[in-house]
């Protein structure tokens, strides 16, 4: 038997549901779907004049902003990636617009908002960047609109608003930070200083030699991994709603340090490690945060403190441009719109100095030009 008790929102009375069930799986199942039906049921009695912010935030947490499921192909079902960077979104927007009532919710309380984050410092003292705050924006737009969706109210608000008025893209800093050697000579040394670091200094290599991102990397397994073919396979990227696997190259660099790295974990030979159980673990058993704690560390010992993670995708990417086709340094990065691609290749000095000698060729042979 299926059960679900639960108090009627509009009486108060304690009432209850139930259902009969084969076995204790059925009824399992069974029960799951009375609850969705009764929260759906909750959802469209609630008068839209009665809807705070606050509710929508719970709303949203249960329904949109949830852990992200897949089927069996990598397809997304619900849920988004990076749960937690929209939990912080709406713990902030909740913070400022609180029990304020969604009908309430005007023009003027968005720009409000937009004006108190742009103002706002972080806790080294500067001041917050733009790009977050058109994220949280567009979290919040994204909350108002499934607020529209549930009839909680008429309108949304973001589209009585100017384009980029709120939302400001073209305000956002592009980087374009690209490690020089000496910088990267710098960084790996520092790595290879304290004993708890020099696992971390195998993802500093993996990240230069492979363009793959933090999180893509700590999800790779050592049975993905093709020390004869020297190719990593199976590096796992999110394209919209689904996940997609691609191969990146393994550099003579990079499978040394994952031999070195391997004999550390295992204390067998590297032959006899693979034949075991050991290929289905992790080759970086690191969560995201100890790798950014200790890389934060470092680059403040090394004094490049304006150097992201992120930057050594852009440094290989930049790398690969000059003897690859733009189409196929996106395959390696795994980007399918090349326009993706141009932001992660920057411009370097040796790209200034390679554009001086082709007009120095230009202005001191005219007749070449036909000019």
């Amino acid at each position: 038997m299926a059960l679900l008790i639960y108090i009627d929102p509009l009486t108060g009375e304690r009432r209850q549901r139930s259902k009969k069930a084969s076995n204790s799986l059925e009824a399992k199942r069974i029960a799951t779907v009375l609850e969705n039906r009764y929260l759906a049921e909750f959802d469209s009695i609630i008068s839209s004049e009665a809807v705070t912010f606050r509710g929508l935030v719970e709303r949203c947490k249960r329904t949109r902003y949830c852990e992200a499921e897949y089927d069996s192909e990598g397809r997304k079902l619900l849920g988004v990636r990076g749960k937690r960077t929209f939990e912080g979104h709406m713990k902030r927007l909740e913070a400022f617009f609180g029990n304020i009532l969604l009908t309430n919710i005007t023009v003027a309380y968005l720009r409000a908002y937009r004006h108190e984050r742009v103002m706002s410092t972080k806790a080294n003292g500067e001041r917050l960047n733009v790009s977050t705050v058109n994220r949280e924006l567009s979290t919040l737009r994204t909350m108002l609109n499934e607020a529209l969706v549930n009839d909680w109210i008429t309108v949304n608000p973001f589209s009585k608003t100017r384009p980029g008025e709120l939302i400001r893209i073209a305000d956002e800093r592009k980087r374009q930070t690209v490690l020089t050697r000496s910088q990267e000579e710098k960084l790996l040394k520092a790595f290879d200083e304290t004993r708890s670091r020099r696992g971390m200094k195998t993802v500093i290599i993996a990240a230069l030699d492979t363009g793959a991102r933090k999180g893509e990397l700590l999800k790779i397994r050592w049975h993905d991994i093709d020390f004869e073919a020297r190719v990593i396979r199976n590096v796992q990227s999110y394209k919209g709603k689904s996940v997609a696997c691609r191969e990146v190259p393994l550099t003579a660099r990079l499978g040394s340090a994952l031999l070195r790295l391997l004999d550390q974990q295992n204390g067998l030979s590297p032959q006899r490690k693979l034949k075991k159980n050991f290929s289905d673990k992790f080759v970086f058993p690191f969560t995201k945060s100890r790798v950014q704690y200790h890389w934060d560390k470092v680059c403040v010992e090394t004094d490049l403190q304006d150097v992201h993670f992120h930057d050594l995708r852009h440094t290989t990417g930049t790398r690969l441009a000059p003897e690859m086709e733009l189409a196929l340094v996106g395959q390696v990065l795994g980007h399918t719109d090349p326009k993706t691609t141009l932001r992660y290749v920057n411009v370097t000095r040796a790209v200034i100095d390679k554009a001086a000698r082709i007009l120095d060729a230009f202005n001191s042979t005219p007749e070449l030009f036909n000019i």
